[in-house]
């Protein structure tokens, strides 16, 4: 790990899946994940706005699969520009499993919306080898305050990661079990294509067992069974780092996935 940061520190998490290699990304980036060009995608920002996104402060850092990184900066959460590699976020509490909340893919932001909080205890776990850019909360946050079109694009990405846990949390209330990792699978794949960063039907797929039950609501054992059972459904096809879907229009009609409800408000704005 290259970064200065105050107070970060990483821990090795090893599970069952430990010794997996990281996974193949099959993205194809055409342009270079930076905060400013990450932040175009969720509305429009004018030519001095992206001026002052591109000199915020950042510093790199480089994980390996299965560290952790622990960051508070002055009592707040520090933001990262996933750059390559898959993490998750969850709550640093050691009595509730992993308690993970999200994962996050090359191009997202990872804690813009928790440093809005003071002291809100989470950490970054890296699904594979991964790289991040830590990005100043202070010039994130004068900025937001200064320009109402870096403040309206950051408002419209909380929007979008909240907008994907409202409908996974309303797929676990609604589905069993296949239709809820089916509706994930849709997820991811619709993540990966708003980022233009596939032309296909298949994905890199880093995410264990373990990390989709946590966010799921079901055992690791029961994820695989689901998987299993849509591959002889011929609904996906599986390898050990990618998911290709065979029937996505079928699976979405199955689960009730509709890109427009986590999509949807950027028509506006």
């Amino acid at each position: 790990m290259t970064d200065e940061a105050v107070d970060i520190r990483i821990d090795s998490v090893v599970g069952r899946n430990a010794n997996a290699q990281p996974a193949r990304g099959l993205a194809k980036v055409d342009k270079l994940i930076t905060l400013n060009e990450i932040l175009k995608g969720y509305g429009e920002l004018g030519l001095e706005s992206q001026q002052h996104l591109t000199e915020i402060s950042q510093r790199r850092v480089e994980l390996k699969r299965n560290q952790r990184l622990y960051s508070l900066a002055q009592g707040r959460e520090e933001v990262f520009v996933v750059k390559k590699g898959w993490v998750a976020l969850s709550h640093s509490l050691s009595k509730r499993s992993q308690d993970i909340c999200n994962v996050y893919m090359p191009g997202d932001l990872v804690g813009v919306r928790e440093s809005f909080f003071n002291n809100y205890d989470v950490s970054i776990w890296a699904l594979e080898n991964c790289e991040l850019d830590r990005v100043s909360v202070v010039d994130v946050h004068s900025l937001f305050e200064r320009f109402s079109d870096i403040k309206r694009v950051i408002v419209s990405y909380i929007m979008v990661n909240d907008n994907i846990a409202i409908e996974r949390l309303r797929s676990c209330t609604h589905h069993k079990a296949e239709e809820r990792v089916a509706h994930f699978l849709l997820e991811i794949f619709a993540r990966y294509r708003f980022k233009k960063m596939i032309d296909s039907n298949c994905f890199s797929y880093p995410i264990t067992q373990e990390v989709v039950g946590e966010l799921l609501g079901i055992t690791s054992v029961h994820v695989s069974r689901c998987m299993t059972a849509l591959e002889q459904k011929k609904m996906i096809r599986k390898t050990r780092s990618t998911i290709k879907l065979l029937q996505p229009e079928l699976m979405a009609e199955n689960t009730g996935f509709d890109e427009e409800l986590i999509y949807g408000h950027l028509k506006v704005f």
